[in-house]
């Protein structure tokens, strides 16, 4: 029996994996140090009113981080795209077709889940083995004859179907 493994090397997947946080947090950081552009809450509540081109970098900053946050997130997206590919499980090789192995099927007369169990043919007494057949002296060919322990029990009855649900009251 094989056990499933990843498209590619634990060792690769590893690394990608690491690139992945890693411009993850880049990502992250960049898009915190941009200048708000509508002003947000801040506004709202009085504030921002004087530091609208300021920022920690100068005032022309604004196209630098716009630039570098898009081409982060291609990489972000780019190594999210790997990392869905590489992490496919896939098997080492399909299963071979066992010619002797019996197929596999359902049981065709399943028990009904609400039937109670059938009374034993015999009334719950131990079976009596069968008696071997002999051969008659006369050369005829031997018959069976069926031992009560070897009698078929009759079919359960099938419960009744059960009384509708009267409709709730008026």
């Amino acid at each position: 029996m094989t056990l499933p493994m990843p498209a590619w090397p634990i060792w690769l997947l590893s690394i990608v994996m690491v690139l992945f946080t890693a411009i993850s947090v880049v990502l992250v950081l960049t898009v915190l140090i941009q200048k708000p552009q509508g002003g947000g809450l801040g506004s709202a509540f009085g504030g921002g009113g004087g530091s609208s081109g300021q920022t920690a970098f100068g005032t022309k900053t604004g196209d630098a981080l716009t630039i570098l946050t898009i081409s982060v997130f291609v990489i972000y997206l780019a190594l999210a795209i790997a990392l869905n590919f590489g992490s496919k499980i896939v098997s080492a090789a399909p299963p071979a077709a066992d010619p002797l192995a019996a197929p596999e099927t359902a049981p065709t007369d399943a028990a009904p889940t609400n039937a109670a169990p059938a009374e034993p043919a015999n009334g719950g007494m131990p079976a009596t083995p069968a008696t071997p057949v002999t051969a008659p002296s006369d050369g005829a060919t031997p018959v069976a004859v069926p031992t009560p322990a070897q009698t078929p029990a009759p079919a359960p009855a099938a419960d009744p179907a059960p009384a509708p649900i009267p409709a709730p009251g008026r």
